[in-house]
This record gives C-alpha cells, structure tokens and sequence, in this order.
C-alpha cells in the first residue's frame, strides 16, 4: 500500500509540474509541429537523452522535441546539425526533470549509462534503452542495431536501412582513396594537455571503422569500456612510424606545445608527420560518426601525405 502511494504521488507530482505554466524560465514555447500526438503508437515528441543516439535519429531525418546537453553535442559532435527549435534539457546527468515533465513527451530514449537520471519519469512516458556501447558485439555492429531500433520504436522504418548503406559506402569510399595513402597506420587520439592524451583502439567505433580500410591502428594496448586508453607522451613516443590524428578540439596549449614544447615538439611521430588535425567528430557516436570518422580521416591522411610526403610506406 505505502509503495502504491508512493507511485501516485510521483505521478501526480510530475502531472503537476506539467501545468505550473506561470514559471516562466521552466515554460518553453513549443513549435505548432510538436503538438501532442493523438496516436500513442506513433511518438512524435520524442526526447532523446544520449549522444550517440540524438545523432543517429538525426541523420535518419528524426527531430525530437528535446535533447541533453546541446551545446555539448554542437561543440564535440557538430553533424547531423541540431535544428534550433530543438529544446535543450541541460546536462545528461543532471537533467532538469521539471522541465521533462512539463514537455509531456511520447517516448524518451536513452542509454543503460544514462537511464538511472530518467527513471523516476517512467511513469510520464516510455523510457526506451538503446546502448552501442557495451561488452555484447562491437560498437558498429551496436550502432546498426541501435540504428534499426530507433527506427522501430519512432515508427519511421525504413529509415536505418539507407543510414546503413550510406554509412558503408562512405566507408568503402573512404578504403578506395586510403590505397593511395603512404600511411600505414595512425593513432587517434584526443589530446588533454601537452603531456596526456585519450588513443583509441580495441572496443571503440574508430577501431571498427579502421578495421574495415587498409591501414592499420598502431595502438593494440589495453583500453576500457569506451575503447579508449588515456595514456602520456612517453606511452606513444615508440610509435615512430604512425601518423598522430588529433581530433578537433584541441586544446590552445597543446597547439602552443607542438612549436615551443621540448617534449611534444620532438615526438618522433609529430616530428616526422607534424600533427594531423582531425575537424569534431562522435568518439563515442554512432553510424554517422563511423561514416564520417571514415570521410575524415581519408581527407587528412591523403591531404598530409600530398603536403608531406614523409609517410612511412
């Protein structure tokens, strides 16, 4: 009986939040197309509280009514674009509930990492958990899943069939222009300061991608759940022969580094290929990401080995 009334409360406490429309800097103003759905079925205002799952509804032409942390994904994701009308809840551990109430939505999707912060709205609205990222499968394997999922539960199927084609044509696009390259293999990395550094490899979506073109990823060490290694200069300082990919953004005193720093300066692989700058990409996306982590690194690699010509054959 107590745990019933406990429900109740939190249901009528969330329904109340819906109507407190005199708060006005909770109170966002909705665009005509996201009146309430009449189809229960069909969801049309969708919330979507993951990044890689905002970026794949995104490329299949799905627009929720909210995402998390927008000018997050905008700053390290930048593509698919996130259209303005397109409300921002805030960060994806610390959502604004009230807010999420108040947005009565159809559906809210989300992954396993996130779902405990979306919990107590499962009473509003169907939570849906999508994860890319875990220990079944590999990322991209994940992400057509994750791709073909999204699709089902928004009922616009259909649409995760042309991502994923396009998706492997951009990748058997990006192989082709890589057999010209004299770069063997690379390291991707995201850099944190002059002296550390997140590189990819085993369990991470570049690892799947690059698994699939004819270089090879230099890092084979240890990495964690999200494929990454967080390692220092001294770590990658052995891999002489790989090109360094760092991806956008970089931060302003690593770019100072790399001409006034003893260290990073004369890091054999910066040394002999300078670092090849990467623009934003998903390091923890999904289809898209893997389209155009593909797209982006056959331009930077062909592109430097064309200014250079100092790869490694």
């Amino acid at each position: 009986m107590h745990q019933q009334h406990q429900t109740c409360s939190r249901r009528h406490f969330l329904k109340g939040l819906a109507g407190l429309s005199a708060i006005a800097t909770l109170t966002p103003v909705l665009p005509a197309s996201f009146t309430r759905s009449a189809k229960a079925d069909v969801p049309k205002r969708i919330v979507i509280a993951d990044g890689a799952l905002a970026e794949t509804a995104l490329a299949m032409g799905i627009v929720p009514l909210a995402m998390a942390d927008v000018p997050g994904y905008r700053a390290w994701v930048q593509e698919p674009e996130v259209p303005e009308q397109v409300i921002n809840l805030g960060a994806r551990f610390q959502p604004s509930l009230e807010r999420l109430a108040q947005l009565d939505p159809d559906l809210i999707l989300t992954s396993s990492f996130y779902a405990n912060q979306y919990s107590s709205l499962s009473d509003l609205a169907p939570i849906e958990k999508i994860d890319i990222y875990s220990s079944s499968k590999t990322p991209f394997l994940n992400a057509m899943a994750a791709a073909q999922k999204i699709a089902d539960v928004t009922g616009h199927r259909g649409t995760a069939e042309v991502l994923i084609s396009d998706t492997l044509s951009r990748i058997d696009q990006a192989s082709r222009e890589l057999t010209s390259s004299r770069a063997s293999s690379v390291l991707v990395t995201s850099m944190l300061s002059p002296r550390h550094m997140r590189v990819y490899g085993q369990n991470s979506l570049m690892q799947d991608v690059i698994d699939r073109l004819p270089v090879k990823n230099a890092w084979t060490g240890p990495t964690n759940h999200w494929g990454f290694a967080t390692v220092t200069i001294d770590q990658i300082a052995q891999y002489s022969n790989a090109a360094l990919i760092a991806i956008k953004p970089v931060p302003d005193n690593v770019d100072r580094a790399i001409v006034h720093s003893p260290i990073l300066s004369e890091l054999p692989s910066i040394k002999r290929f300078g670092l090849i700058s990467m623009p934003p990409v998903a390091t923890f996306g999904g289809l898209f990401a893997a389209g155009r982590f593909s797209d982006l690194l056959a331009n930077a690699l062909t592109s430097q080995g064309a200014a250079h010509g100092e790869f490694a054959s």
